[in-house]
């Protein structure tokens, strides 16, 4: 019996983001998203700007710098884009805008609006922070009066205390003069209402002792996202919540934080009590759970990840499968290939796996499959690429010597998630090919930037060996 007690509540999450002031522009975001409070953009900002706009050209908008509010810029003048996407809109408009005729609005004082833009450093250059930006996007008519650039003053000179419990307390006062209303003009009611928002939302920065509190004062969505707070902050102090949490009955919604905090943390402890139950649930609740084991469980759980393969449908064992080429397993393979089927081209990420497992009737079907002309011949070198065997690795040299460039480009590819043992020594026979298709010289780059990024050093060193 799963000492894992689950109640079957699913939660549909759609997520606001609420830009500054009066625009609210909705868009669902990935499970685990947390928003960002204002006073985190302010905190996290390298540099901050108050700007006039006074050109614009598209969507480029030139402005003038009246003041730099955090940080140390020393242009002049800077040059923004405006974003209008399905999730995130920043306008700039040089003028108020108005919907009355346009002889009546002619006759309005010409006013020039200024913003705030958030900046942080890229490749050499400054660029807009969009979050932050977007968060805090509004015309700003009075740099005297203006209720927001008020409450960023204040955010900005707490932020800059950098001590955690000494910027909770000095908010906590400010926020408490704020809702006094006895100076609006230095303590506007937006500032409490910011500095409410950010105490009372779970982010990853918070300590634990505080995401605590929220989970105890909150409804059920926002105790999720304390979760997930844990989850992507990592709190070692988390891990007795967790297993308290879980000696109860929990939604399936809790499934998601719960396995990325096993993951973020390598808590194997946890890992083992979830993981027991991954052949009890439905398939659409297993897969946080079997991220969590691919990324964390070693030879130690072969239990584990034994239980789930059994359990596992085709596209589930698609994913196990690479865990049992790092860890070979006989009846693991065994599983496998009795799903494959023989179908190797429609069961094609099962090959892959089965490639690696070291199958050699997968690489004999390959072989043939690579020189037919079916337009997903692909998968065969994908196969090859995947495969630890000497007869794979054979194939894979006749393919760099020949000249079959998709063939190449292929078997490129392949190595880019291949754990294969021989990939680095054929991506360096394939560095030093002379006259190489601009195909080929564009994937070896591609590919080995994207597992050099991954922490890859062997393919980092290759890279370095890749002329520009």
């Amino acid at each position: 019996m799963s000492i894992f007690r689950i109640t079957k509540i699913i939660f549909a999450t759609a997520f606001i983001h609420v830009a500054f002031l009066t625009s609210i522009f909705a868009c669902s975001y990935a499970d685990g998203y947390l928003s960002t409070t204002h006073y985190d953009h302010v905190k996290a900002a390298s540099v901050i700007l108050l700007a006039e706009p006074y050109s614009k050209s598209g969507n480029k908008v030139d402005f003038h710098i009246r003041q730099v509010l955090k940080g140390e810029f020393a242009a002049k003048e800077y040059t923004a884009s405006e974003v209008n996407t399905s999730c995130t809109v920043i306008r700039f408009p040089l003028n108020r805008e108005t919907n009355l005729p346009t002889f009546l609005a002619e006759k309005l004082p010409k006013e020039v609006p200024k913003y705030l833009l958030f900046l942080e450093k890229g490749k050499g250059e400054w660029r807009l922070s969009i979050g932050a930006t977007e968060a805090m996007n509004s015309p700003i008519w009075d740099d005297e009066s203006a209720d927001s650039l008020i409450a960023l003053r204040h955010m900005i000179r707490v932020s800059e205390r950098n001590d955690y419990e000494v910027e909770k307390r000095e908010l906590r006062e400010l926020a408490r003069r704020a809702k006094q209303g006895r100076q609006p003009q230095k303590y506007p009611k937006l500032l409490g209402k910011l500095i409410d928002d950010h105490l009372s939302t779970p982010t990853p920065d918070k300590t634990f002792k505080d995401l605590v509190e929220i989970f105890r004062k909150s409804e059920s969505d926002t105790q999720r996202d304390v979760l997930w707070a844990f989850a992507w902050g990592g709190h070692k102090e988390a891990a007795e919540f967790f297993k308290n949490l879980i000696d109860s009955p929990i939604p399936l919604s809790y499934i998601g934080p719960l396995s990325q905090y096993i993951t973020t943390t390598r808590h194997e402890a946890l890992l083992v009590r979830l993981g027991r139950n991954y052949p009890d649930l439905d398939s659409s609740s297993r897969w946080p759970i079997m991220w969590a084991l691919l990324k964390t469980a070693d030879e130690r759980h072969v239990g584990l990840m034994m239980a789930a393969l059994r359990s596992a449908n085709k596209e589930e064992a698609g994913r196990l499968a690479e865990w049992f080429v790092r860890f070979p397993n006989a009846e693991a393979t065994e599983i496998v290939r009795l799903l494959v089927g023989g179908e190797y081209q429609e069961n094609w990420e099962l090959t892959f796996g089965l490639a690696g497992m070291g199958d050699s009737a997968t690489i004999s079907w390959a072989k043939e499959f690579m020189r037919t002309d079916d337009e997903e011949r692909w998968i065969a070198f994908y196969t090859i690429a995947h495969s630890p065997l000497v007869e794979a690795d054979i194939l894979a040299r006749g393919v760099i010597e020949g000249s079959d460039t998709d063939g190449i480009t292929s078997l490129i590819q392949g190595y880019e998630e291949s754990h294969n043992p021989n990939k680095y020594d054929r991506l360096l026979d394939i560095i030093r090919l002379p006259n190489k298709d601009p195909k080929v010289e564009h994937w070896l780059k591609r590919t080995l930037l994207t597992m050099s990024e991954d922490g890859d050093v062997r393919s980092s060193m290759l890279l370095s060996l890749v002329g520009n």
